[in-house]
C-alpha cells in the first residue's frame, strides 16, 4: 500500500508527519480557544453542523493517533468514510448534553432522582442510560469492523475473542475515564462544555480503536 511504503522513506519522514500532526492539533486549539465566542454563537446557531464538524476533526484525530502509535503512520485506511462516520456520530451530542442536563433536573425536581451531585449523575446517565456507553461505542466496532471486512450485522461480532477484549476496554474506560470525564464536562458553563466535548472527541476516537484489533 502507498501509505505503508511511504513510512519506508527514510527516519526524516515520520518526524515530518509527527510536526504535521502535532500543527493540526496546535492550530485546532488556538481555534477553539482564541474564538470560543465564535464557537458558542456557531454551535448556537448550528448545533448539529457543528456537532458533525467537531468530532469529524477531532475523533478522527484520535483515531489518526492510535495509527500513529500502533503502526507507525498517521492516516488508517479509508479515512474519508471515518471522517464520515465520526461526523454522523457527533450529531448526537448537540441533542445529549441538554437532554441530560435538563433530564436529570426534571427528575430531580420530581423526586424521582438525587439532585446532587447533579454533574455526576448526569455523566452516569448519559454513559450508562443514554447510549454512550453502548450504542455509540459499539456501532464505532461495528462500522469500524465492516470497513476492514465487509459488511456484515452487527450480530455477527458477539462471541469473537475481539469483541470480548473490546467490551473489557470500553467497560473500563466508561468507569475510569469517560465518568469522571464527563462529571468535569457537567461542572463546566455551557459554553466551556462546548469546547471540552471537542477535545475528548480525541479520546473518543482512539480508546475505541485501541480497544478493536481490527483497526
Amino acid at each position: 500500500m502507498p501509505i505503508a511504503a511511504s513510512t519506508r522513506a527514510g527516519p526524516a519522514a515520520p518526524k515530518v508527519r509527527d510536526i504535521t500532526g502535532a500543527v493540526y492539533f496546535l492550530a485546532i486549539t488556538v481555534f477553539l480557544v482564541a474564538d470560543a465566542d465564535l464557537i458558542a454563537r456557531l454551535t448556537h446557531a448550528h448545533p448539529y453542523g457543528m456537532g458533525f464538524t467537531k468530532f469529524a476533526a477531532l475523533a478522527t484525530f484520535g483515531e489518526c493517533l492510535k495509527n500513529r502509535l500502533a503502526a507507525g503512520y498517521w492516516l488508517p485506511s479509508r479515512l474519508s468514510l471515518r471522517v464520515l462516520i465520526w461526523g454522523i456520530f457527533g450529531l448526537w451530542i448537540p441533542a445529549a448534553f441538554p437532554f441530560m442536563d435538563g433530564g436529570t433536573r426534571t427528575l430531580a425536581s420530581l423526586h424521582l432522582w438525587p439532585a446532587e451531585p447533579a454533574a455526576l449523575w448526569m455523566s452516569i446517565w448519559i454513559n450508562l442510560f443514554a447510549g454512550f456507553g453502548f450504542f455509540m461505542m459499539f456501532m464505532h466496532y461495528w462500522t469500524d469492523s465492516m470497513l476492514m471486512q465487509g459488511i456484515h450485522a452487527s450480530w455477527q461480532l458477539l462471541g469473537r475473542p475481539e469483541t470480548v477484549r473490546w467490551g473489557k476496554v470500553i467497560l473500563i474506560s466508561i468507569v475510569l475515564f469517560w465518568i469522571p470525564a464527563h462529571t468535569m464536562t457537567f461542572l463546566l458553563p455551557p459554553v466551556w462544555r462546548i469546547l471540552f466535548a471537542a477535545y475528548l472527541g480525541i479520546a473518543l476516537g482512539l480508546i475505541p480503536s485501541f480497544a478493536s484489533t481490527n483497526g
